[in-house]
């Protein structure tokens, strides 16, 4: 697997908008938590993770290049904030009232579960599955487990299970 370099100054800012909401955390939360450790090693189609008991944030370099700033504006407090939760609060909900709390009131930032970048560059193949309001696209993984009958997958909105569009050629 081939890494794509994250240019010095790309890293550069991230690593200032990173110890800019940390300082806010430390200062709001009276604590003097680290700099967590910042990787560029996130692959598919996640922006990045937190990894807690780490104090790791992964993200992902090709959506970092694609989005620059917009990315590090969004990503960045977003992992940031996961880790902080997990320091104050320990294991709680993911995105649930701490983390909305630490975004809002402790980082001043809108919270948002997902992120709205373009993933057609990291996205795999997809099949096409079907239910009785929509057309979903499956990854691989998803696909093969369905294939193998280790998992199924139902619609969120009508609840059906999917099924595999008949239309589509392998």
């Amino acid at each position: 697997m081939t890494t794509l370099r994250i240019p010095i100054a790309t890293q550069q800012t991230v690593m200032r908008c990173l110890r800019h909401y940390l300082a806010l955390a430390n200062a709001y939360l009276k604590v003097d938590y680290p700099e967590p450790k910042v990787s560029y090693q996130q692959r598919g189609t996640t922006a990045g993770t937190a990894h807690l008991s780490a104090w790791e944030i992964r993200l992902n370099a090709v959506l970092l290049t694609e989005n620059g700033q917009r990315f590090i504006d969004e990503v960045v407090p977003h992992e940031l904030a996961h880790l902080l939760v997990y320091k104050q609060f320990g294991r709680v909900s993911p995105h649930g009232q701490e983390w909305q709390w630490m975004m809002e009131t402790v980082l001043g930032v809108s919270p948002s579960r997902t992120h709205a970048f373009s993933v057609v560059s990291v996205q795999g193949k997809t099949f096409t599955y079907r239910c009785h309001c929509q057309t979903h696209l499956l990854t691989v993984r998803r696909h093969n487990k369905i294939a193998r009958q280790e998992s199924e997958y139902r619609c969120r909105k009508c609840r059906q299970l999917l099924q595999p569009d008949p239309n589509q050629l392998d």
